[in-house]
């Protein structure tokens, strides 16, 4: 039957099946098994060792165990916090220009892996020629009896095969450089969400501040007015006066710059989820409490936290996609082999164009073997060489970050919970020594002074259990982040979620294949 089907296309077309054509294509399948031989490194992930446990010992707030971070903004029960993250996953641009790079990524890999097939371009074409013609005069303008027309219809090849898995590792490589922006993204998400909760927090924090500010400049004033009120009768001395008026006019200066901080965390808030400053500015005038992180926070073991952070992750991807450029290099010591071909149909009558006797063309097969580059191609390698094993040491630098980043998270997270107690134990102190100041001062024992000055005690302490609350809640919010963030959480309505979920799908497929 084979014989059949060889003496049809003979049939058809004679002058394409030859020996020589034959002899060619035979070449051609002879070679096509070599083409499983990849050079190069065959890529590995690096065995790093991790500590077993953290440094900081973890007291009451936080917890060991081997429970995922996930969406850790609800555990702040705060509605307003998790709509504005939800707003800036939704709307927030530099999701947006991350996702985008993920999809550069994707059409870089779509380049890489085209040079595996053969490439084919169609160029049809059609010649009018007038027998009379004559250059730079033109058409006769009489009988062209002697007019000709040309039709042809060729096509070229060229096919490189990949022998020695140049393009392969070149595939490889991309495919790496596309995890590495699929890890880029999800950092940028944990890091988006950190910095919304970190910017509300410091926006309740400040609003707080600004109110026990307020009760503080009320109080003054009450103070002010009953030294003024003494003063008339001769009960204070003008010093007493004018240092009632410093003090007030003090407090009053202090609230200014409150007033600017808390605008510009309203303006920062507003470009993370996407706005304009103002619209959000007008929906968080009301001033709430700052939103209070969870009981115990899990922090998990180093070993499988770090190595979930997305930027761990980026950075081994990064070393993936720079050792399988060593093998792109080393590939092109070899020869190359590249299959080239041209042909087609040609007649002069349009209507016979596809005759099979009218078929021609020519197959070619090139050897490119580099014999004397003077040490480029050597450079190239070592060149490569070098980069792996700078992005190797970029990997165990992020690591070592990584640990670092954790660490300091759990020491301002502790440390600021007990600064917390501490606060509270002097309001708590103050608040008794009020008692007795106004015992005091009813008996006679002390002056009005001495109790005024115990509540304006009072009030500064309060300021500063505000200031604390705010970095308890936002330490939290670091600490978080250092684990992870929860990245593996990506409602459908995120910037990118999409692409993301069809890149993931499409990785898995290509890895797989």
């Amino acid at each position: 039957m084979d014989g059949d089907i060889l003496c049809t296309v003979k049939r058809l077309f004679p002058n394409i099946i030859d020996p020589g054509f034959v002899l060619a294509a035979g070449f051609v399948v002879a070679l096509a098994p070599l083409s499983g031989c990849l050079v190069g490194p065959d890529y590995t992930p690096p065995d790093t060792t991790l500590p077993d446990a953290w440094h900081v010992e973890l007291v009451e707030g936080t917890e060991s165990g081997a429970q995922s971070v996930g969406a850790w903004w609800e555990q702040f029960d705060d509605p307003t916090l998790s709509e504005l993250i939800g707003l800036a996953e939704a709307h927030n641009y530099d999701l947006r220009i991350a996702t985008s790079s993920i999809s550069e990524a994707r059409s870089q890999y779509g380049i890489a892996a085209a040079d595996l097939f053969p490439q084919l371009s169609m160029q049809p074409a059609a010649d009018f020629t007038d027998g009379y013609a004559q250059p730079s005069v033109g058409l006769a303008e009489f009988n062209n009896a002697d007019a000709t027309n040309a039709y042809q219809f060729t096509m070229d090849l060229a096919w490189e095969i990949d022998l020695w898995g140049k393009i392969r590792r070149s595939m490889e490589s991309r495919m790496a450089s596309l995890e590495v922006e699929i890890e880029a993204w999800r950092d940028l998400l944990i890091t988006i969400r950190a910095e919304v909760a970190f910017t509300y927090i410091e926006v309740r924090s400040y609003q707080m501040q600004i109110d026990s500010m307020l009760r503080s400049i009320e109080s003054a004033e009450g103070i002010l007015d009953l030294v003024r009120q003494g003063y008339q009768r001769g009960e204070f001395s003008r010093i007493q006066l004018a240092s009632a008026e410093a003090s007030l006019a003090e407090l009053q200066a202090s609230l200014a710059p409150l007033d600017e901080v808390l605008a510009t965390s309203l303006n920062r808030l507003s470009v993370l989820v996407g706005e304009y400053p103002g619209p959000l500015r007008e929906r968080l005038a009301q001033a709430e409490p700052v939103p209070v992180p969870p009981i115990e926070i899990m922090v998990g073991i180093p070993a499988n936290v770090i190595r979930q952070r997305p930027d761990v992750r980026q950075a081994e991807r990064e070393l993936a996609a720079a050792s399988a450029l060593i093998g792109v290099a080393e590939a092109s010591f070899y020869p190359a082999l590249q299959i080239t071909g041209a042909g087609g149909f040609s007649n002069r009558q349009i209507s016979n164009l596809f005759d099979g006797s009218q078929l021609g063309g020519l197959l070619g097969v090139n050897f490119n073997w580099p014999i004397f580059t003077a040490g480029r191609l050597e450079s190239i390698v070592d060149l490569r060489t070098e980069q792996t094993a700078a992005a190797l040491a970029n990997y165990e630098a992020t690591l070592l970050l990584a640990v670092e980043d954790v660490e300091n998270a759990l020491i301002s997270y502790l440390q600021s919970r007990l600064e917390r107690v501490s606060v509270q134990r002097a309001i708590h102190a103050y608040e008794e020594l009020l008692v007795l100041g106004m015992e005091r001062y009813a008996t006679g024992v002390d002056d009005l002074e001495t109790l005024l000055g115990t509540e304006q005690q009072i009030f500064t302490a309060l300021q500063e259990l505000a200031v604390v609350d705010g970095q308890v809640s936002s330490n939290a919010v670091l600490l978080y982040k250092a684990l992870g963030g929860g990245w593996q959480i990506v409602p459908g309505s995120t910037t990118g979620a999409d692409v993301l979920r069809e890149q993931e799908t499409f990785t898995t497929k290509e890895t797989s294949s």
